[in-house]
């Protein structure tokens, strides 16, 4: 299970362009703190939704520069497993249901329910469920990777389409 920083605001951030469209990745010096896929209104509606979520401007900066490097080699199709420093804004159980999301290995999946169990509460699988909806940094901690019970897809924050693609890549490799 991925150990999370103790969370600290983010101070930068970065414009990534991968396959999927735009992602913004926020960051303090110590860790990635958001990743947004392709937000309606671009640049100005991420740095809009951080103000809000943190209470600070964000200035654009080399703090997430290593999410970048990792970025380029997940999406070159080449067996690869995130290693970055991670630290989410949640509550006690979601930063308990995303460590459950970023032990499940690339190029497989588990269901909600799964994912509930993994968590240490089983009969928790909505919350679990909206835990995963809530996930600050999909992506890096695989959201996609979480499916339903009978083998459909669910949700996605970024859309099917594109948890479609995620899932894609990973099993190609």
């Amino acid at each position: 299970m991925k150990e999370f920083k103790k969370h600290v605001p983010p101070e930068s951030f970065i414009e990534y362009a991968s396959p999927l469209g735009p992602l913004f990745i926020a960051a303090s010096e110590a860790a990635i703190t958001d990743l947004v896929i392709s937000p309606k209104g671009g640049e100005v509606a991420f740095l809009k939704r951080m103000k809000e979520k943190y209470g600070a401007a964000l200035k654009k900066g080399p703090d997430a520069f290593k999410a970048a490097k990792a970025l380029d080699r997940y999406f070159s199709g080449k067996p690869f497993a995130f290693d970055l420093p991670l630290s989410p804004l949640g509550t006690e159980f979601e930063l308990k249901i995303w460590k459950a999301i970023a032990s499940v290995p690339s190029g497989e999946t588990i269901s909600y329910a799964g994912l509930a169990h993994a968590s240490g509460n089983p009969r928790a699988v909505r919350a679990a469920g909206t835990a995963c909806g809530a996930n600050p940094i999909p992506v890096i901690i695989p959201c996609h990777r979480i499916i339903r019970k009978d083998g459909t897809l669910g949700g996605y924050t970024g859309g099917l389409s594109i948890k479609k693609t995620l899932l894609g890549l990973e099993r190609n490799r």
